[in-house]
């Protein structure tokens, strides 16, 4: 169960890297990691993180820069697109979590890094407003790859017992990235610079990280007697055109419903029986495929056998919806209700990210030391649940000091466990299912900010613009 402790996981010695890769290996057969097996510890795990830091930054960055690029484009009626098109590209990190596990991990890894920089320049450099959505895309991509592959190369060459502290690492890295992410934007749109730099920045950078990736990280191959060709016939296309397809739709529906289309319009019911279809057929593929071995399908639906599993699952996909919802949220009360400009909104997140950051470290440092995962979990879940039941109590009256006191609640709880399942999640699972276990936790982390995430933008939308149209007093409202 989720409640087996993690004195009892370290009886299971963690495996050398490069046993986790090779299948063939039994997971009895494994020996300690005595030795680091990365190169250049410092400059390699730096890099990675700066990598994870990107993507924080450029999944709220657009925030409080839209007025400037709608300025540079004037196309209004694709003002959803700014924040929706970074999602559906990252909605690949399911095959690109998959192929982690076939493919050599370094050079995929450099690849989806490259792909990053591209969709970073692609938006900076957009002539108008399709080429920056285009830009948007590729961008999610590449930096979904980039987070799955940092989890999977710390997942690989720590120890069970530093592991938890290394993972915690990524979300106090996410977690400052979202935060100086609007105040970047802002600064740059307002700045000689303008809003283009807001994405230059990203291959800047990466230009100086490039020879640590490059030299620090070791070649992993988890398939070396397999040909590129072979590789490639492992992989579950249908799945992979299913799911990309399926998952684009249903965040379309989720967020144009009632924004862009009405609900009862065709477009609506069009994309939601479309979603309906695809995940039909990708549940069948994963289940039924012919020729793709179970192990192999882009999706590890055998693993919702194990109830342990599944929860974690679950878990994960709801606290970082939570995170997400908060994070993007919070400002705009304090903009809305006290005039609040980019950065001093940016400011007052701090105790939600103190929380977080401070709970995440909490858990690092002491779940492996004591032994235990259930109380984490049940922590965290009581303070999520108590903050967002606070929040939802508050007004534009509401003092400062109780909504600091509510988001640090909730901040608090998403660090509990934001990445504790994927340090538990391996210990459920054989050697040979490692990368599968990985990608199963990215997908529902992911699922759970695109889904919950949408569908909160689409209630604050919806919601908003029928109490102006009840306070003005007037049936219609036009579209901005």
């Amino acid at each position: 169960m989720v409640s087996t402790s993690t004195s009892d996981m370290e009886k299971t010695t963690p495996p050398a890297a490069a046993e986790v890769v090779n299948e063939s290996n039994a997971a009895g057969n494994a020996k300690p990691l005595d030795e680091r097996t990365i190169r250049g510890w410092f400059l390699a795990y730096s890099s990675l993180i700066s990598t994870v830091l990107f993507y924080a930054l450029d999944t709220t960055i657009v925030a409080d820069i839209q007025p400037a690029i709608l300025e540079t484009f004037s196309e209004t009626e694709k003002l959803p697109w700014m924040g929706v098109a970074l999602f559906l590209g990252a909605l690949t990190i399911l095959p690109t979590g998959r192929a982690y596990g076939v493919v050599n991990i370094k050079w995929l890894f450099l690849s989806v890094v490259v792909v990053f920089e591209v969709g970073s320049i692609l938006a900076g450099a957009a002539p108008d407003m399709n080429a920056f959505i285009v830009g948007r895309v590729i961008q999610g991509a590449g930096a979904s790859g980039c987070y799955s592959g940092a989890i999977t190369y710390i997942s690989m060459t720590t120890t069970q017992r530093e592991r938890p502290l290394y993972l915690s690492g990524i979300v106090a890295t996410w977690s400052l990235g979202s935060v100086v992410g609007p105040v970047i934007g802002g600064a740059f749109a307002q700045s000689s610079a303008t809003w283009r730099w807001a994405f230059y920045i990203n291959p800047v950078v990466a230009a100086v990280t490039a020879p640590a990736l490059i030299l620090c990280l070791p070649n992993i191959d988890p398939a070396p007697n397999l040909t590129f060709k072979e590789k490639l016939r492992t992989q579950d296309w249908i799945c992979i055109v299913a799911f990309l397809a399926g998952s684009s739709c249903f965040t379309m529906a989720l967020t144009f419903g009632g924004i862009v289309y009405p609900f009862n319009g065709g477009p609506e019911i069009t994309l939601w029986t479309m979603t309906g279809v695809l995940l039909i057929a990708f549940i069948l593929a994963a289940i039924y495929h012919p020729t793709i071995p179970k192990r192999h399908r882009l999706y590890p639906i055998h693993l919702w056998k194990s109830l342990d599993l599944t929860i974690l699952q679950f878990a994960i996909l709801v606290n970082a919806g939570c995170m997400v919802t908060t994070l993007y949220y919070t400002p705009l009360i304090f903009q809305f209700t006290r005039v609040d400009g980019p950065l001093l909104a940016g400011v007052r997140l701090l105790p939600f990210l103190s929380g977080m950051i401070v709970f995440s470290i909490l858990n690092g440092a002491l779940m492996p030391r004591l032994g235990y995962v259930m109380p984490w979990y049940v922590l965290g879940t009581a303070l999520i649940l108590i903050g967002a039941a606070l929040m939802s109590t508050i007004d534009a009256s509401t003092s400062e000091p109780r909504l600091y006191g509510y988001t640090v609640l909730i901040g608090s709880g998403c660090g509990s466990f934001f990445t504790a399942g994927f340090s538990v999640v391996q210990q459920l699972v054989p050697v040979a299912e490692l990368s599968n276990a990985i990608s199963f936790m990215a997908f529902g982390q992911t699922m759970g900010q695109i889904a919950i995430l949408s569908l909160g933008g689409s209630l604050f939308q919806n919601i908003g613009l029928q109490r102006l149209r009840q306070l003005l007093l007037i049936d219609q409202l036009p579209n901005f």
